[in-house]
């Protein structure tokens, strides 16, 4: 079996938020919540797993097998894109940045926000790469591409 935590901190390797160190400080029963929300969204991005990733036990917080190191990899990844997705359609910073009056200010926010665009874009592009090399490495090819 394999943890939700072995994923999570897979992911957490690549997240810094403030709210969230704070979280789980604060509460980590409801940090583990929020993480897990952001995993479980991503889950079914992974749709050439070769394993069913419905096939878990939320109360004990784990997957019914063993994910691979290659597996645990993309479903981080997953759970980051979902982590920025939140980041990116967070109203309070375009708010922000139409309400702001300084130029200087509002085009650190634009800036800002451009560089999690651009993150979660080559966090996609980079994902796509692993799943593809996954996909590869599942395939038997002797026996699919036989000539008969």
């Amino acid at each position: 079996m394999t943890s939700y935590d072995d994923i999570l901190d897979l992911a957490l390797v690549s997240i810094e938020d403030y709210h969230l160190n704070r979280l789980s400080v604060d509460s980590p029963k409801d940090f583990n919540i929020v993480l897990e929300g952001f995993m479980v969204r991503g889950l079914a991005n992974f749709e050439n797993c070769k394993h069913d990733l419905s096939n878990r036990n939320d109360e004990e917080r784990v997957f019914n097998f063993e994910l691979s190191e290659i597996e645990k990899s993309i479903l981080a990844d997953y759970t980051v894109i979902a982590w920025l997705d939140k980041e990116i359609n967070d109203v309070r910073q375009i708010t922000g940045m139409m309400q702001n009056n300084k130029e200087a200010h509002r085009y650190s926010e634009a800036n800002n926000l451009n560089a999690k665009i651009n993150r979660r874009n080559q966090l996609i592009e980079e994902v796509a790469t692993k799943k593809t090399t996954y996909s590869f490495s599942k395939s038997n090819w002797l026996n699919e591409h036989a000539l008969t």
